[in-house]
C-alpha cells in the first residue's frame, strides 16, 4: 500500500492508523516536513487474516524542499511499486488534482512501457494491469454529497461523477478518460476534520 499527496496533508498519519500506531511513520505539527523521498515499513503488516502488506510512505508534493521533478519521480516510483495506492489530498475533487494525478500517471506509465519497449498511446489496457487499485482520499471534507437533484449519492459516485466526460472539454475529458482506464479498479474515501 502505498499514498502520495500534497504536503503537509496527514499521510503518515493515515499509514499509522493501518498500523494501528501513533509512533510508526514519523508525524510533526510543523511546516517541515518529516518524510524524505520514499519510506518503506520494515516488515509486513498484517491487516487481516492471511492479508499482509508493505506500507510505502512518499514525501509530500509541492513541498519548497523539492522540485517538481522531484516530486514526479516519488509519486510515479510509489505507483509503480503499489498494487494498492492512496492519493491522499484536501477538501473536494479539483481539476488541480486530477491534473497533478494524470502527470504522474503518465511518467509511471512511461516508465513502465519503456521497460517493456512499448508505448503509451493505445496501450491503455495493457498498462492498466500493471496499476494498482486507487483509494483517492479526501481530507477535510465538508460537502454533503448530493448528485445535481438533490439525492444522496456514494462517495464513490462522488468520484465517478469527477471523472465523468463533460461536455466540450476534449482535452479535460481526455484527461479524465486516462484515469478511469489506468485505474480499473478505484474508491473514494471522504474524511470530515
Amino acid at each position: 500500500i502505498g499514498i502520495a499527496g500534497l504536503s503537509r496533508t496527514g499521510k503518515s498519519f493515515l499509514l499509522n492508523r493501518l498500523l494501528g500506531s501513533q509512533h510508526g511513520f514519523t508525524v510533526g505539527s510543523s511546516v517541515n516536513p518529516c518524510t524524505k523521498g520514499l519510506w518503506i515499513w520494515g516488515e509486513a503488516v498484517q491487516l487481516a487474516p492471511d492479508h499482509h502488506c508493505i506500507l510505502i510512505d512518499t514525501e509530500g508534493l509541492g513541498s519548497t524542499y523539492r522540485t517538481a521533478s522531484c516530486d514526479m519521480q516519488v509519486f510515479s516510483l510509489c505507483i509503480l511499486l503499489s498494487s494498492y495506492f492512496i492519493y491522499n489530498s484536501m477538501g473536494a475533487i479539483d481539476e488541480h488534482a486530477i491534473d497533478q494525478l494524470h502527470l504522474v500517471m503518465k511518467l509511471a506509465a512511461h516508465v513502465h512501457s519503456r521497460s517493456e519497449a512499448s508505448c503509451f498511446s493505445g496501450e491503455g489496457p495493457k498498462l492498466a494491469s500493471n496499476f494498482p487499485s486507487l483509494l483517492w482520499v479526501l481530507r477535510d471534507f465538508h460537502l454533503q454529497l448530493r448528485d445535481g437533484r438533490g439525492k444522496a449519492i456514494t462517495e464513490r459516485d462522488y468520484l465517478e461523477e469527477a471523472l465523468a466526460p463533460r461536455p466540450g472539454q476534449r482535452e479535460r475529458n481526455a484527461v479524465r478518460a486516462t484515469i478511469r482506464d489506468l485505474f480499473v479498479e478505484r474508491d473514494c474515501a471522504t474524511l470530515v476534520r
